[in-house]
């Protein structure tokens, strides 16, 4: 679980050095893009309730990292801001970025619960790569 948790949390920081799936002409669009598509996921988690719910949220995420696939290919070809920048941009998100951690944890045990969800939810990182 908190392996899963380091994951997205690390797609989010990596992602912060703009939005959806849209044509991203900055970086810092693509960062907006990546955030919101990220958010959505803990949305999706957030209304598993049981087995069939898991299921159906499982198509979501799939879908949902298919965008994040997308925003990421996207990004790869665009200049990479500086490493202060990063910093600076990091640093202006500390607070959102510390809220979304806090939501995204409170579902992950939801990820090994149900093996269906979990399978999704990882191959919706890996496209983070």
């Amino acid at each position: 679980m908190w392996r899963i948790l380091g994951i997205v949390c690390s797609g989010l920081i990596i992602a912060a050095c703009g939005g959806d799936s849209g044509r991203i002409d900055s970086y810092e669009g693509g960062v907006e893009a990546h955030t919101k598509v990220m958010t959505q996921m803990v949305k999706v988690l957030e209304g598993v309730t049981d087995e069939a719910s898991a299921n159906k949220a499982a198509a979501e995420i799939e879908e949902l990292g298919g965008r994040l696939a997308s925003i990421s290919a996207q990004m790869a070809e665009l200049p990479r801001p500086d490493a202060a920048e990063v910093q600076k941009r990091a640093k202006q998100r500390r607070a959102e970025g510390m809220a979304f951690r806090e939501r995204a944890a409170a579902q992950m045990e939801k990820l090994a619960q149900y093996p269906a969800l979990l399978e999704a939810w990882t191959r919706a990182m890996d496209t983070m790569r």
